[in-house]
């Protein structure tokens, strides 16, 4: 069985709030930044009980600059894109999260900070900042596909730039993985939002990467075809090519779904076989490199 995102008729058109979009996108940010910051205060032998409980409150009412920032992506999200699952899914794994963290920091607050408060507030406030975290690079996503500034580029050197850094606003440090390329020039661009497409190649690769068997290690193709260009990565035996270092950006419930959208918005059309070894995009439209010109 094979999944596949079918293209979009149309690409949405830049979206004219972009503006608003990037301080949304900014603001979340900021918000999971305190929320690891209380983590970390939590953690630390060098803060006291007191200073702690008189920051709870605080921190609980930050919830809500949490939520907003969330509301606003999703809601743009759903009047652009055509496909609806992406939203649902990212809103139906991020609302619950806030709100467990919300009810644990107004209980917290209204009594004495034990020890064994602490530590239970602390497991809890970590694995919810990491998991909100992996949900903001979604968002992240879902803003990029939205705003859509397309650009010819190269889909080699595209691929070669999805490992360049870390997922940008990580607030946690990632694990990494290893992939290959094979090929020096692909003679192939594609009209792309840039970042949309290092995302999604990131997140195929990281999809197709078997955590349990390194020896089987993602490799990412880029070839012609009579309908446009495909890239393909695939998890095989390793093969020569170019070793690239890719942080890790983390696959949840609602990742499968916003990367499908993405695709969509893109003008990509992507394939995932069931035992999540292949995963294509094709992009129907691709435009030949002009051959250097020698001088006379």
């Amino acid at each position: 069985m094979v999944l596949k995102s079918g293209v979009s008729p149309s690409r949405p058109a830049p979206a004219q709030g972009a503006g608003a979009l990037e301080l949304s996108r900014g603001n979340l940010r900021e918000s999971l930044a305190g929320l690891r910051n209380l983590a970390q205060l939590l953690h630390s032998l060098r803060v006291g009980s007191r200073p702690l409980s008189n920051a709870l409150p605080g921190a609980r009412d930050a919830c809500d600059p949490l939520r907003l920032p969330m509301n606003e992506i999703l809601a743009r999200a759903r009047e652009v894109l055509v496909d609806g699952a992406a939203c649902d899914s990212l809103e139906a794994y991020v609302t619950p999260r806030v709100r467990e963290l919300e009810s644990a920091l107004t209980e917290a607050a209204e009594r004495p900070l034990s020890v064994k408060a602490r530590l239970s507030l602390e497991e809890l406030v970590t694995r919810l900042s990491r998991e909100l975290d992996i949900a903001r690079g979604l968002f992240d996503l879902l803003s990029d596909s939205i705003a859509c500034r397309p650009i010819r580029l190269d889909l080699l050197e595209l691929s070669r730039q999805s490992f360049s850094g870390p997922p940008s606003g990580g607030t946690w440090p990632r694990e990494t993985l290893l992939a290959t390329l094979s090929g020096t020039s692909s003679e192939l661009e594609v009209e792309v939002d840039p970042r949309t497409a290092t995302s999604l190649i990131a997140w195929g690769v990281e999809l197709v990467a078997n955590p349990h068997d390194p020896l089987q290690t993602p490799h990412i193709r880029v070839s012609p075809r009579e309908d446009g260009c495909h890239l393909l990565i695939e998890r095989r035996p390793a093969a020569p090519g170019e070793e690239l270092m890719l942080r890790r950006r983390g696959i949840i419930a609602p990742t499968l779904p916003c990367v499908f959208a993405a695709a969509r918005a893109c003008g990509a059309s992507l394939e995932l076989d069931a035992n999540a070894s292949r995963f294509s995009l094709t992009f129907g439209k691709a435009f030949r490199l002009a051959a250097p010109q020698n001088p006379d």
